[in-house]
């Protein structure tokens, strides 16, 4: 019996050594548009008391939270640039061949016009622009780095889009992922 007793007090301990959080925290916000998260902290104050946590199956290198608007998929990604680290707001573009950054996330990079090449590229009207072609140290989605990232920095033509740029193939090419519109992730295959 005092070996049973002890057994199910290891057994206790081992459990509340697990960390107590959730992989993936879920809100939906004044848009009405639903938001998932990896950490609570990034969950607005506002919303805490509403959100759905939940453990992913895979754990928390499986999935990434993204936000769903309608037919666009805004996804976090980290972008590092001569050492700083910034954090942009990307459209998903499975048609644009690389990721294009819009001047406010370049400017908060540190990017200045000097630092990489003259470059015009063809847009999907087929129209041309003129952008400028460099490389980022890394790029950063959920669990996926790409090291020495191509990207360009292209002039945003109207008013904000809510996001900071497009996130294209010369990213997600390299990777196999599904796009879950359902419960607003990626998940990595």
């Amino acid at each position: 019996m005092l070996k049973c007793m002890a057994a199910l007090l290891m057994a206790l301990i081992g459990l509340s050594a697990l960390p107590a959080g959730a992989d993936l925290f879920q809100y939906t916000d004044k848009d009405g548009t639903v938001v998932i998260v990896d950490d609570e902290s990034k969950v607005p104050a506002r919303y805490r008391k509403k959100s759905q946590a939940s453990r992913s199956s895979g754990g928390s290198e499986k999935y990434t939270g993204v936000t769903v608007r309608g037919n666009k998929v805004i996804v976090p990604v980290t972008f590092s640039y001569r050492g700083n680290l910034v954090q942009g707001r990307m459209l998903l573009d499975t048609g644009a061949s690389l990721t294009a950054i819009f001047p406010g996330l370049a400017s908060r990079l540190g990017i200045q016009p000097d630092h990489g090449q003259r470059a015009v590229g063809r847009i999907a009207d087929g129209s041309f622009v003129e952008a400028q072609h460099m490389r980022v140290e890394y790029m950063q989605v959920g669990p996926k780095v790409q090291q020495h990232s191509e990207v360009v920095v292209l002039q945003q033509a109207g008013p904000s889009m809510g996001f900071d740029g497009l996130l294209g193939m010369s990213f997600l090419g390299d990777f196999r992922y599904h796009v879950n519109l359902q419960n607003s992730t990626i998940e990595w295959q």
